[in-house]
C-alpha cells in the first residue's frame, strides 16, 4: 500500500490522493543587497526547492536577479548582472527554502 496523504468525502469517494512526495518548508532568508550563503543540515533530508519574492515592490523591475545553488547542506545566492541599463540594483530579497 502506498504512503502518503489520501482524503475521501462523506459518501467514500476518494478526494484527494498524494503519494507522491509532499514539501517540507525549512526556512526563510532575507539577503539584504549582499551575494551569501546559510548552512542547514537540514537540506540533506530531501531534494532542495526554493521561492523568491522581492521586499521592495516598487523597485523590483531594476533588480538583478538572483541566482539560487545548493550544495550538500548549504544554500548559497549570487545578485548577477544582466548587462541591461536598468538591472543595476541588488533589491533585498526573501527566499523560502526547504525539501521534498
Amino acid at each position: 500500500m502506498p504512503a502518503g496523504l489520501q482524503c475521501w468525502d462523506a459518501d467514500g469517494n476518494l478526494t484527494l490522493d498524494i503519494t507522491d512526495r509532499l514539501t517540507r518548508v525549512l526556512g526563510t532568508i532575507q539577503t539584504g543587497t549582499s551575494d551569501g550563503s546559510i548552512t542547514d543540515n537540514n537540506l540533506l533530508l530531501g531534494t532542495p526547492w526554493y521561492f523568491t519574492y522581492y521586499l521592495d515592490d516598487n523597485h523590483f523591475w531594476r533588480s538583478r536577479p538572483l541566482k539560487i545553488s545548493f550544495s550538500s547542506n548549504i544554500l548559497s545566492w549570487a545578485f548577477i548582472s544582466t548587462g541591461g541599463n536598468y538591472q543595476n540594483t541588488n533589491i533585498d530579497t526573501m527566499i523560502l527554502y526547504g525539501v521534498y
